[in-house]
Parts: C-alpha cells; sequence; structure tokens
C-alpha cells in the first residue's frame, strides 16, 4: 500500500486549484432512479463531470449542480419532477445554488433548519451533516406462519474538509427476526445476505452490525480518490454481471478520473474467505481483487465501456504475501502483467454500453467473458470451459404518455462455472456471497420493474423476476456455486444453463411509500415468493407483507 500513498501525494502535490468535493449518495439512493430519469429526458447523456451510471459515481456537488441546470433545459415537466428536482436539491443543501425554505429548527432547538439534515454545520471551509437511520419493519410470513421483523437504529454523517477531503459513515445496530427465504439462504451458506459472520446464539433472530464509510480526497478536477469500507456497483441495470452492491463490504481502494467524456474507474479491494465452523481458524483468510472500468460517451446518446476484473490470493509459496503490488498499475488491461508473472490469478474481461434513445429509452446491456475457445463455441458441444455472462436490459419512462410510469426489463444469464477458478479462494465472491449476480453461475433470468409516481409524495415500485438455475445435490458441480473449484465439474462436454436439479423461481413484489419528510417513508409491501424444482427439498412458496416506517435508509427487496 506504500505505493498507493506516494501515488497519492504526488498528485496533491502536483495541484493547486481544487475543482469539486468527494462526497457521494449512497448506493440505493432514490436520487439513482430520479437522474436515471432526467438523463433519458434531457436526450443526452449526462457528462463525465455531472455523473456515471455505469460507474454509479453521483457526487453530491455534481448532482446539486445538475439539477439547478435541468429546470431550465426541461420545461413543462411534471409536478412530480419538479417534486424529484426539489428533492435532489434539498438532499444536496450544501451544494446547492437554488434557495431552499430555511427555518429556525424544530422548535426552535436549532435541529432540522434544513429538511435533509438532522443537524448540520455549513460554512466556506467546513461542511458537516448529521442524520439519523431507522428501519421499523413488522411483516407476517405466510410458509413460516410466523410474523418477522427489522429493527434498526443508527446514524449517518457526511463531512467536507477545505474543499479536498470527503468524510462518509454510517453506523446502526440492527435486529433482524428472518423471513422464509433468507432462512433458506442461511441454511445453505451460513451467512445472511449483505452481511458478514453473525452470532448464531438467538437464530433465526440475529443481531449485528451495519457499518460503512470511506475517506475521499480530491486532487484535482480529474482525479479523486476513495478508500474505506463500503460497496461499489458498475453497471447501468438493476444487477450487474461485473460487480454489485448484495455482498458484504469490503475494504477498498478507488481512484476515480474524469476527463474530456471518459469516466476512468479503477478499484482495488479485499475480500474474506468465510468457512463455516471451521473453529481451528482463528480468523479469516483473504484474497484480493483489482477491476478497472473505462467508459466512453462515443456520442451524445452512445456510451461504450470496457472492463477488466482479475481476483488472487497470495498464501506460502509465493514471494509476495497480501495483496500484489503488480497490480496496482492503474491500467486497463491486466492481462500483460498476469502473462509474464505466469499467474494462477482469476480473470474476467468484458464489455458494456448505453444508448438512449428518444427521450424516453435506455438501451443497455454487458457481456462477460472468463474463458473462451472460439473453436469449441463454434463446435457447440456445451464445452464447461466457455464461460460467458451477458445482460440486456431496456428502460423507457412515461409509458404511453403517461407522467412518471417508468418501465424497466432486464435479462441476465451467466454459463455454468462461470466466475470460478481452479482454486476456490480465488472465486469472485466474498463471505460465501457473490460479488456479481446473486445467483453466481448456470443461470438465467428475466425480470421486469414497473415504477409509478402518481403524486409528489407518493411512490409505488412493482417488481417481478423469474430465474431458471441448476442446484447441486450430494456434493455434485454443476456450475451454480461458484466458490467451488471447476476441477470438481461433473463433465467436460454437454454443459447447459439449468442443468443438475433445474429450479425455477417465481417472485413478484409490490412497494407503496409515502414520503412523510425528506427520507423518511411509509412503506407498504408484499412479496409473493415460489420454487419449483425437479427435486421436493429445493420448493416452497410463501407470501410476506408488511409495513414499515423508514428514516435514511434503502428499503430491503425480495429479489433473489
Amino acid at each position: 500500500m506504500r505505493i498507493v500513498c506516494y501515488l497519492l501525494l504526488w498528485v496533491a502535490s502536483s495541484v493547486v486549484q481544487v475543482f469539486a468535493q468527494g462526497i457521494y449518495v449512497p448506493l440505493g439512493s432514490p436520487s439513482m432512479h430520479m437522474l436515471d430519469r432526467f438523463e433519458i429526458k434531457q436526450g443526452r447523456l449526462a457528462n463525465p463531470m455531472e455523473f456515471s451510471t455505469s460507474a454509479r459515481s453521483y457526487k453530491r456537488e455534481s448532482i446539486a449542480q445538475f439539477a439547478d441546470s435541468v429546470a431550465s433545459r426541461l420545461p413543462g415537466l411534471s409536478a412530480q419532477d419538479q417534486f424529484n428536482l426539489t428533492y435532489l436539491q434539498r438532499d444536496n443543501f450544501e451544494f446547492t445554488k437554488t434557495p431552499n425554505p430555511r427555518s429556525k429548527g424544530l422548535w426552535k432547538t436549532g435541529l432540522y433548519k434544513e429538511q435533509a439534515a438532522l443537524w448540520h454545520l455549513n460554512i466556506p471551509e467546513f461542511k458537516w451533516v448529521i442524520n439519523p437511520v431507522a428501519y421499523q419493519r413488522l411483516a407476517y410470513d405466510s410458509w413460516l406462519n410466523d410474523y418477522t421483523f427489522i429493527n434498526t437504529r443508527g446514524i449517518e454523517m457526511r463531512a467536507s474538509l477545505s474543499k479536498r477531503i470527503g468524510i462518509y459513515t454510517m453506523l446502526a445496530d440492527e435486529i433482524q427476526r428472518l423471513n422464509q427465504w433468507d432462512r433458506e439462504y442461511y441454511r445453505e451458506f451460513d451467512v445472511l445476505p449483505g452481511q458478514s459472520w453473525l452470532h448464531r446464539e438467538k437464530y433465526p433472530t440475529l443481531n449485528y452490525w451495519l457499518a460503512s464509510g470511506y475517506v475521499s480526497f480530491t486532487a484535482n478536477k480529474y482525479f479523486d480518490f476513495q478508500f474505506g469500507h463500503s460497496r461499489n456497483f458498475l453497471g447501468h441495470g438493476y444487477r450487474s454481471m461485473i460487480l454489485s452492491d448484495g455482498a458484504p463490504d469490503n475494504l477498498f481502494l478507488r481512484m476515480n478520473t474524469r476527463i474530456w467524456r471518459i469516466t476512468y474507474t479503477n478499484i482495488w479491494g479485499e475480500l474474506y474467505d468465510y468457512v463455516p465452523f471451521d473453529f481451528n481458524r482463528r480468523h479469516n483468510r483473504r484474497h484480493y481483487y483489482a477491476t478497472t472500468h473505462m467508459g466512453i460517451n462515443i456520442t451524445s446518446k452512445l456510451n461504450i465501456g470496457a472492463f477488466q476484473t482479475v481476483v488472487f490470493q497470495r498464501d506460502s509459496g509465493h514471494a509476495i504475501k497480501g495483496y500484489d503490488p503488480q497490480y496496482l498499475n492503474p491500467i486497463l488491461f491486466y492481462i500483460p502483467i498476469e502473462n509474464g508473472m505466469n499467474s494462477p490469478d482469476k480473470m474476467i474481461i468484458g464489455t458494456d454500453f448505453k444508448y438512449n434513445f428518444a427521450k424516453h429509452f435506455s438501451l443497455y446491456g454487458q457481456f462477460l467473458l472468463s474463458e473462451l475457445v472460439v473453436s469449441e463455441l463454434l463446435a457447440n458441444d456445451g464445452w464447461w470451459g466457455n464461460k460467458i455472462a451477458m445482460q440486456l436490459g431496456l428502460k423507457y419512462i412515461d409509458v404511453a404518455g403517461i407522467d412518471n410510469l417508468d418501465l424497466q426489463v432486464e435479462m441476465n444469464e451467466a454459463s455454468p462455472y462461470m466466475y470460478t477458478s481452479f482454486e476456490p479462494r480465488n472465486a469472485w465472491q466474498s463471505y460465501r456471497q457473490n460479488m456479481a449476480h446473486p445467483t453466481g453461475a448456470n443461470f438465467r433470468e428475466w425480470l421486469t420493474i414497473v415504477r409509478y409516481q402518481p403524486a409528489p409524495k407518493w411512490f409505488v415500485k412493482a417488481a417481478g423476476f423469474y430465474n431458471l438455475y441448476g442446484n447441486d445435490t450430494n456434493g455434485s458441480n454443476w456450475g451454480k456455486n461458484i466458490g467451488l473449484s471447476y476441477y470438481t465439474l461433473e463433465r467436460e462436454y454437454g454443459n447447459y444453463i439449468g442443468q443438475g436439479v433445474t429450479t425455477r423461481s417465481y417472485i413478484v413484489e409490490v412497494t407503496t411509500s409515502y414520503m412523510l419528510w425528506h427520507n423518511l417513508f411509509i412503506d407498504m409491501q408484499i412479496a409473493y415468493r415460489k420454487l419449483d424444482s425437479k427435486l421436493a427439498i429445493f420448493e416452497s412458496e410463501t407470501i410476506n407483507a408488511g409495513f414499515g416506517l423508514r428514516w435514511n435508509i434503502a428499503s430491503r427487496h425480495c429479489n433473489y
């Protein structure tokens, strides 16, 4: 890591002017869909200095500037979109130039002088915002014939110092009584989706911490760095086949570069190899990754990207322990480095794209390769070594001329053994959870999401998922579990998506939310989930319905 520190110091010493502050909107924020809509409606892609939907890099200062300018570029906005613009300005009030209504604070205490901040300090060289985090949800699960709940209490803070340094942290204590599908997941993997190690004493009621945070440094107009413990997401879709936010927070260093029409992202991170019930090991072993993504706006409507991820570990027998400094090189392609070291590391490469058109549509997709032999592909004989994943999706806003009725359809698939390696510790996962799609591999998924905002403070989201995949039994390896070595594969030829114990999942979920106060929501939610399989042990069917109160935190969804 010393090399990284030298790089940061060199960049910092080479600049004298500061242009923007590196505090980012958290993943899952309502801002992201709002920005998607405005980008499509304006008829051109956002430029890299504004935001990037592929890198999911949404700087608060850039969002405020974008929101301040959108109204003049998009006359005749609906009342809902006017509300959404105001939301973006209020959510980033410390950076907007549009005056917001101010008050003396709640009961003259000095609290909530701004709707988006319990307490804030906003002076030229220092900005500090503190907010509560809370999620109280009660639901009934028909499969369990029992009640489930989520009880979350915490705090969120963000600050910027001297327009160079940004700080973000969120810390919350959460108690959850698991619903039916979370219990299925826990029994299979001994972890809870999105969480790391858990105490088992009071299962199925679990208590754990939610904790994320980072420090950012803005070097100049083109470069900023983030270092911390959080999640990242690369892609334009609801899912990502590259890097998603479903796995637990991990330690990472990220460099964001924005120049001309190019957004260039480097992420270097650390992952954990969790082995359940391994009482002989006091600490989990680690493995590492380096991801590079470059996106360029070819035209005002078309963005093309390329990316590469290498996953590796350095145990005994290697001259280098820990993070291999070879991969700290921020170049796009690591393959020459890997070949030069005769490396056993896991390599994933690919491309993505987005095309916005007619001020109503956005077509997007991803294509990934882990390994490919063209002759075997042309033979069409199901050779196991051709490991491919892909995504294709379409967003349609203001469907049939109805204001704020938005539709998204998406297809995702991954061939058997995609993301796997001969060495299980090189798999693209952390704490037994996949860093890309939550299913892993050996699946094909179709999803449809309808979002409707009938009035400024009302939000309705209906989502449907159909997923075909192949399960494993009795120690078999048909390619879904990416944590298994591909040395244990079942056959060399004749492989296909859904092989093994063919299983189909059907999920329908409807969430209706009302915003009582800025980022304070009342949720009514109902979800139906059914698993249909060749083996009865993989089958289940449940309806989960409930309501909740949510404050400055994203809602939980039934989507796996």
